[in-house]
């Protein structure tokens, strides 16, 4: 499930965010203590999050204009 989203600027997840993903400047990151995942634009501002990894991956690859895998 995707929540909604205030587009909020972020230090860019150096400290308890995992990054799965990285393309064209946006990442894909999951939290290491309560398991949800976020969406991070070139600028480091969160776009979206939830707790739906395969949700969160397709809306990644939407934001980065990637394929399916």
């Amino acid at each position: 499930m995707l929540f909604p989203n205030l587009p909020i600027k972020t230090a860019g997840g150096k400290v308890f965010w995992d990054t799965l993903d990285r393309r064209n400047g946006w990442k894909l990151q999951q939290n290491l203590f309560t398991g949800h995942f976020r969406i991070l634009d070139p600028d480091d501002v969160r776009q979206a999050w939830g707790t739906d990894e395969s949700e969160m991956w397709r809306t990644f690859r939407n934001f980065t204009g990637s394929r399916s895998e």
